[in-house]
């Protein structure tokens, strides 16, 4: 049975079947339906109707005399066809919003923050992956005084942002000195690949400042570590006890298997890293992961520029609750590419 197939008497018995299953994490039975829902149809209809749907692959009967659960192939098609559009209430919008007004700190913070963020508006684990740098090509960096004893320093690359760092100073340095060793670091660095940066470039700076200043070799350091700590995405995540408020994680055996997922990030990397634009909804056995395939996985790209930087996302049950999810990691995604386009 493909999915053109479905009348509409079917579809509208597939979507109760799945939101109330989402809702309860109990099969679903006729009588239930015929009781719950004003369908205007008889318990025997809807009975033969969820056999229809049991045959075609649509939902599945977990054990004899059971209601009905949908199965993966079930959840797509709701995904896909049935799934209403959930918009986000006015306090998960300010929550957000608010959490984005701020744009003192630095990108790590950033990044552990939003996925918290995601993690406490859908209840669920949160995962994100970050801006990688081995690739890029240095594009700019700037220092800014926040304070008389603190400096920002700020690294952007042909991806956009990369690292933002505030750095204590002992003493205090007007921006006119922060301004002119921003000047010859960019005008040194500019267009060069950050993979062949070497040590005497940066001596050569040096020398042409006629000092060893100490503000320049602290942006030089910071410029050298966000080298060798970014050559590779790093993997951010939060809310992984939440999988346990589900009842298909009592079972130690599916508890375990998720966690030793969760705790290696080359298995994380292949499960997130997609350049696929816009909502990535993958379910159950459409994930590549064994571990993952009795979940859905929900993604959102992030960019600077046009330009694909990084990923958010949400797993899950299969049993998720899907419209939510999607405007969450949608909203997110939108509002941290909006975020880091700015700074």
């Amino acid at each position: 049975m493909s999915r053109r197939e479905l009348d509409p008497r079917k579809e509208l018995i597939l979507k109760v079947v799945t939101d109330d299953y989402i809702e309860s994490a109990e099969p679903v039975g006729s009588r239930t339906i015929a009781r719950k829902y004003n369908l205007g149809l008889s318990p025997a209809t809807i009975r033969n109707e969820m056999a229809d749907l049991e045959e075609g692959g649509y939902l599945k009967q977990p054990h004899v005399s059971a209601g009905r659960i949908p199965s993966h192939q079930g959840y797509r098609y709701y995904v896909d066809a049935l799934m209403s559009q959930q918009d986000l209430t006015e306090e998960e919008l300010a929550v957000i919003r608010s959490y984005f007004a701020d744009r003192s700190r630095e990108l790590d913070s950033i990044l552990q923050q939003t996925v918290k963020i995601l993690s406490q508006l859908t209840r669920y684990p949160s995962l994100m992956l970050g801006p990688t740098l081995k690739p890029s090509i240095f594009k700019h960096v700037q220092l800014i005084s926040l304070s008389a004893h603190d400096l920002l320093v700020l690294i952007v690359t042909d991806m956009g942002i990369i690292e933002n760092k505030v750095i204590a100073l002992e003493a205090p340095v007007s921006q006119g000195d922060l301004d002119r060793v921003s000047y010859l670091l960019n005008k040194k660095l500019r267009g060069q690949p950050f993979a062949k940066f070497k040590s005497s470039l940066f001596r050569e700076i040096r020398d042409e400042m006629k000092a060893d200043n100490g503000i320049f070799q602290k942006a030089v350091d910071l410029i050298l570590k966000t080298m060798e700590t970014r050559n590779k995405e790093r993997i951010y995540l939060d809310g992984i006890i939440n999988i346990l408020d589900h009842p298909e994680f009592k079972e130690v055996e599916k508890f375990k298997l998720l966690m030793e997922l969760m705790e290696e990030e080359e298995r994380l990397y292949r499960l997130l890293s997609t350049r696929q634009q816009g909502i990535r909804i993958s379910i159950g056995e459409e994930n590549q992961e064994e571990a993952a395939q009795e979940c859905s996985l929900i993604t959102a790209n992030y960019e600077v520029g046009g330009q694909v930087v990084g990923t958010n996302g949400v797993i899950g049950p299969t049993r998720m609750e899907y419209a939510h999810v999607v405007s969450v990691v949608d909203f997110m995604a939108q509002k941290l590419s909006e975020f880091l386009s700015k700074l």
